[in-house]
C-alpha cells in the first residue's frame, strides 16, 4: 500500500469528505437544486429501472479536461464523456443487450434490401433551452458533416467543416443520403448494403437555432469553445439528461439537470435524479484513485496494479470493488514489417532484419519466448490474462476464444528458430543463417509499467540468445516513429474499445491493408500478402450482410488468421474493476467502456450496496 493512502486515512474524516463535496457548489448557489417541472413530452421514453429520489451530488475526477464542448471539432475522452451527458443520439448503444436502442429516435423501419432507414423521431421533445426539437435538427447535423465545398488550390471537393465523422458517413466512397419525410421523420438511403450503419450514425445530434447562423457564416467550427462554457453555458444547448451549470478550468465543470430531458421513471418522475454532476481535474491518475480511496469521490476506475492497496479502504470509506473481469484495454507487440523505403531511399528497416521479422516461424518463437504470466503477476499482481486474439473476451461474441494460442515454452520457441535455420554459438547468441547476430531495439513508451514490460521481454529474450535494447520515447515520439517515419524495429501499444460489443468496422482502419492503423504495414496500394488480401475480403463481406451471426463468423476468421500469421505478437488483458460507494442505487456498470453507463438513472441511497 502506498505511503500517502496511510496518511489519508489518518488525516481525512467522512465530515470533511463532506464539507469538501458541499464547497464545490457552495460559492455560486445554493445546494439545494430547485426542480422547475414541465409536462413530459408526447414521447416521453419511460425508463426500466427502479423509481428513486432526486437529489444528490455525484462527484467524478478526470485527469483531462475538455478541450471543446462542439462534438465535431477533435477532441479528448474528458471531451467526448462531458459531451455524452449533454447531447442525445439518433439511436445509443446499450451494453445490457449489447443492442442499439431507441433514443431520439423512438423506432425505426429498414428496408427488405438493407438500403433504406426510415427513422420516427420522438414528438414533443425540447432542448435543454425549451426549444422544439425536430427533423430539421437531425438534417442540419448531417448537414454540418457531409456538405462539402470546392478546393480553390485542388479544385476537389473537399468537407465544409472537416471532421472524423465525414469519412464514417461514406460507404465506399459514396456519402450517404437523408431526405427529410416530415416534422418528426428522417429518411437515409445508403448507396449498398452496410451492417454497421446504426453504429456509425452514433453521433450527437445538434441545435438548428443555435448553430444555424454560425453553419452559414463559416465560424461554425469555432463555436461551442471552452470559453463559451465559461461565459455562457447556457448556450450549449442539448438534448441530454444535464446541461453545464458552470466551468472552471484547472478545477472542475458541474452539471445539473436538463429540466426538459425525455426520459422518466416508470412513476412518472423525470429524469436525473441527480442534483449535480461535479466533474473535478486531477493532475494524474494516481491522485484520482486516492481521492476516491478516501471518500473524495464517488466512483472510479481501478487498475488492476491499483486493486490490492484500494480494496482495503472498502469498508472505511463505505464503497464497493466490482470486476468486470479482462479489459477491453489490450496491448499488443509487433516488428516493423514495413518492406518500403524513404524518401531518400533507404529501407525503412534493413534487409537481414526484414527476413526475420516477416517469418511467421520467427515471430511465434518470439511469443512462445515471452513470459506474459510473469509480467501479469509482477504488474498487475496477477489480475489478467494473456491475449491470445486481436479482440478480446470482453467484446463478447465478437471474440473467437478457439484461435491458435502460444504459451510460454523456450523449449518450443528454441525449435522454431532452429527449423527456419537460426544457430547459437557456444556463448549461446542466437545467429541467422547468413551470420548476422540476432539484436534488435523496442521501442516503448515512458512509463514504469512499459519499463517493467520491457526488461522482462529483454530478459526472456537472453535466454533464447537474442539481444533486445530498450528505446524509450514519449507518446507523440513513438507515434511519429510508428506512423510517418517508421524508424523503429519492434514496438508495444495498446488500444481499447468503446464499449463490450462494439462493431468491429469501427476498427477497420487497422483491419484492412490500406488501413492507416495497420500497423505491421500500414497505408498499402494493395494488399502485400495473401491473407492480407483475405482479411480486405472478411471486413468487406461482414460490413454487406444484415445477418449478426455470419458477421461475427467473418470475423472470427479474421481472428483466427491473425492468430496464425502473427504479425501481432499478443500481450494481456488487464482485470478492469470499478469502485463506487454504497449509498448509490440504481447503478448499472458494463463490463468496459464507461463506468457508469446510465448517470441519469442513479440515486442516493440509504448507504447498502
Amino acid at each position: 500500500m502506498p505511503l500517502f493512502f496511510s496518511q489519508y486515512i489518518q488525516s481525512i474524516t467522512l465530515s470533511s469528505v463532506l464539507l469538501l463535496s458541499l464547497l464545490y457548489l457552495g460559492c455560486e448557489r445554493a445546494i439545494n437544486y430547485e426542480r422547475t417541472h414541465h409536462p413530459l413530452p408526447e414521447g416521453v421514453d419511460i425508463s426500466e429501472c427502479e423509481s428513486g429520489r432526486y437529489g444528490g451530488i455525484f462527484i467524478l475526477n478526470e485527469t483531462t479536461q475538455p478541450t471543446t464542448f462542439n462534438p465535431l471539432v477533435p477532441n479528448n475522452l474528458s471531451t467526448s464523456m462531458v459531451l455524452s451527458r449533454l447531447l442525445s443520439n439518433l439511436v445509443e448503444f446499450n451494453p445490457k443487450t449489447e443492442l442499439f436502442e431507441p433514443a431520439l429516435a423512438e423506432s425505426w423501419i429498414v428496408s427488405e434490401d438493407g438500403l433504406t432507414y426510415t427513422f420516427n423521431l420522438r414528438k414533443g421533445l425540447l432542448w435543454s433551452d425549451g426549444q422544439p426539437f425536430t427533423a430539421e435538427d437531425v438534417i442540419f447535423t448531417f448537414d454540418c458533416i457531409l456538405s462539402e465545398i470546392i478546393d480553390e488550390a485542388t479544385g476537389d471537393k473537399r468537407p465544409r467543416y472537416p471532421s472524423r465523422y465525414y469519412q464514417q458517413l461514406h460507404i465506399d466512397g459514396t456519402p450517404i443520403r437523408y431526405t427529410l419525410i416530415d416534422a418528426h421523420t428522417i429518411r437515409f438511403d445508403l448507396p449498398t448494403t452496410y451492417a454497421p450503419f446504426l453504429y456509425d450514425i452514433g453521433l450527437a445530434i445538434l441545435p438548428k437555432h443555435i448553430l444555424g447562423d454560425a453553419f452559414n457564416s463559416g465560424s461554425f467550427m469555432k463555436e461551442w469553445t471552452t470559453q463559451t462554457a465559461i461565459e455562457t453555458p447556457e448556450e450549449i444547448v442539448g438534448l441530454g439528461p444535464f446541461k453545464i451549470f458552470s466551468y472552471k478550468p484547472g478545477e472542475r465543470i458541474v452539471l445539473e439537470p436538463n429540466p426538459h430531458y425525455w426520459r422518466a421513471d416508470s412513476s412518472g418522475q423525470r429524469l436525473p435524479y441527480l442534483d449535480y454532476l461535479v466533474i473535478k481535474f486531477v493532475s494524474e491518475a494516481n491522485t484520482a484513485i486516492a481521492h476516491f480511496a478516501t471518500g473524495k469521490s464517488d466512483a472510479s476506475g481501478v487498475g488492476a496494479d491499483d486493486y490490492e492497496w484500494v480494496k482495503k479502504a472498502a469498508d472505511i470509506y463505505d464503497f464497493s470493488i466490482s470486476n468486470r473481469g479482462p479489459s477491453s484495454s489490450v496491448n499488443f507487440f509487433w516488428f516493423n514489417l514495413n518492406p518500403e523505403s524513404s524518401e531518400d531511399g533507404v529501407p525503412y528497416i534493413e534487409p537481414y532484419k526484414f527476413a526475420w521479422f516477416s517469418d511467421k516461424h520467427f515471430r511465434k518463437a518470439i511469443l512462445h519466448g515471452f513470459n506474459r504470466k510473469g509480467i501479469i503477476d509482477a504488474v498487475l499482481f496477477g489480475k489478467g490474462e494473456p491475449l491470445h486474439s486481436i479482440i478480446p473476451p470482453a467484446q463478447g461474441e465478437w471474440h473467437n476464444p478457439n484461435v491458435t494460442k502460444y504459451a510460454y515454452s523456450p523449449e518450443r520457441a528454441r525449435e522454431l528458430l532452429q527449423s527456419i535455420g537460426f544457430t547459437w554459438n557456444s556463448e549461446g547468441q542466437l545467429f541467422d543463417g547468413s551470420g548476422n547476430r540476432v539484436s534488435f531495439n523496442l521501442l516503448l513508451v515512458e512509463s514504469a509499467n512499459y519499463d517493467q514490460i520491457g526488461i522482462t521481454f529483454v530478459e526472456n529474450m537472453k535466454d533464447l540468445g537474442i539481444e533486445v535494447r530498450l528505446e524509450r520515447a514519449d507518446f507523440a515520439t513513438l507515434l511519429k516513429r510508428t506512423d510517418n517515419t517508421f524508424d523503429y524495429d519492434m514496438t508495444i501499444l495498446g488500444w481499447g474499445s468503446s464499449s463490450a460489443a462494439y462493431d468491429p468496422s469501427g476498427s477497420k482502419a487497422l483491419y484492412l491493408s490500406s488501413g492507416k492503423y495497420h500497423m505491421w504495414y500500414p497505408n498499402q496500394k494493395s494488399p502485400a500478402t495473401k491473407w492480407e488480401a483475405r482479411i480486405d475480403t472478411l471486413i468487406k463481406l461482414q460490413e454487406q450482410t444484415l445477418d449478426r451471426k455470419q458477421r461475427i463468423a467473418y470475423m472470427h476468421e479474421v481472428q483466427a488468421i491473425l492468430s496464425d500469421e502473427l504479425p501481432l505478437l499478443f500481450g494481456y488483458s488487464p482485470y478492469s474493476y470499478v469502485g463506487i460507494k454504497d449509498k448509490w442505487m440504481n447503478v448499472y456498470i458494463p463490463k468496459s467502456g464507461t463506468i457508469l453507463w446510465n448517470i441519469d438513472e442513479i440515486w442516493e441511497g440509504d448507504g447498502q450496496p
